[in-house]
């Protein structure tokens, strides 16, 4: 094959590109290790913590870590394959699905919950008022903030509240949760007062399930984990992926029980489990505002406070660091935050194996420092 001169400048050009932008590459993801070593190595000096498992993505360069022991004294570091309850992050899964539906015609935010579940659910009015779609996704509905029982248990997080609430929560059927809701009184004005809840998720699974006559397992695998490229995200794990599961600790030291068994609600308020490599991605999907879905499941839907919105599940900020989305997730031993700043082309997942009242506030300062250091 015979090349011109044109041809042979071409090549080399693009050669001498392609090494600069992968020199750059490898520089920013330098940074970003230690960046993020700097900070969890401070981090790590409280003794309450285990482990911590970190994803950031920033400016085109994406960079994962682990740190620290699962079990103490064991020297079992998290693993890219180990897995996470993420608890209410999941709620900003369900949202997207909700956003697809929107967009796909199949629901509307001004629709009454009763246009898809019937009028044997009129009760769930206010004078005459009723509870949207619209107030499902932003915590105004007016529902309660849990099944029976479940928020008294969490209230202590000891194995005695454990075994209590997995009894709740894997023996609660969504016949149950439909029964309830049917004589359920509503008491304040839906749409008018931020009280959060995790059964609207699971309404709204339900809802999606009425409206696309599908799973609400199988909308998650079909229009998220799969375009997302999330191959290990699970509602209920799978049993060979069992023991990737991270075992979780609180304050204490307590080993705290995890959910490995089935449930049997929809799990759409806070049942995933993924690991750092699927929670990456997850980061890029949401960055990829082109999609006219993530764009909708961004938008502000509800102002809480001054400076925080409610989206599809997401808080919205709007500050100085231009808008931002976030998400905390807790559990029984496992908490995490995940945090998108699209002006920045950044994203943050950070999760520990450790679970009490003060984490949430903690890693949260962790994960804003790392991106003021990286912004």
């Amino acid at each position: 094959m015979i090349f011109s001169q044109r041809n042979i400048s071409s090549i080399v050009l693009l050669l001498i590109v392609t090494q600069v932008l992968s020199c750059k590459s490898q520089t920013r993801e330098r940074i970003i290790y230690e960046t993020v070593k700097k900070h969890v190595q401070s981090f790590l000096k409280d003794k309450r913590f285990n482990a911590v498992s970190i994803a950031v993505y920033s400016k085109g360069a994406s960079h994962i870590n682990h740190f620290g022991e699962l079990d103490k004294g064991k020297g079992n570091t998290p693993t890219n394959e180990t897995l996470y309850e993420i608890a209410s992050v999941t709620k900003t899964m369900t949202g997207y699905l909700v956003a697809k539906a929107v967009k796909r015609g199949k629901i509307k935010l001004s629709d009454p919950i009763t246009k898809h579940l019937g009028d044997e659910y009129n009760n769930l009015t206010f004078d005459g008022i009723p509870i949207t779609i619209k107030h499902l996704l932003t915590h105004t509905s007016g529902l309660p903030s849990n099944v029976k029982g479940i928020p008294e248990l969490y209230t202590d997080a000891t194995k005695n509240s454990y075994g209590k609430a997995q009894y709740l929560l894997t023996s609660y059927r969504k016949d149950s949760l439909l029964s309830d809701l049917k004589r359920l009184k509503i008491d304040r004005l839906p749409g008018r007062e931020y009280t959060y809840s995790n059964v609207a998720p699971n309404l709204l699974a339900y809802i999606l399930e009425v409206v696309y006559d599908v799973p609400f397992n199988i909308l998650l695998e079909k229009h998220l984990f799969e375009p997302a490229k999330m191959k290990n995200t699970f509602i209920n794990l799978p049993q060979e992926k069992r023991a990737l599961l991270a075992n979780g600790y609180n304050d204490s030291e307590e080993l705290m029980p995890n959910f490995k068994q089935p449930i049997q609600l929809w799990g759409a308020a806070g049942r995933i489990k993924s690991n750092s490599i699927d929670l990456l991605n997850y980061i890029k999907f949401q960055l990829n505002t082109k999609n006219p879905v993530v764009k909708e499941s961004h938008r502000k839907l509800y102002k809480d406070t001054n400076s925080i919105w409610i989206g599809y599940f997401w808080e919205i900020m709007d500050d100085e660091d231009g808008l931002h989305i976030e998400h905390h997730g807790g559990i029984y031993g496992s908490q995490n935050w995940l945090i998108i700043y699209p002006k920045y082309d950044f994203g943050i997942s950070f999760i520990v194996n450790s679970s009490f009242p003060e984490v949430n506030q903690l890693i949260k300062k962790i994960t804003l420092n790392i991106f003021k250091d990286l912004k």
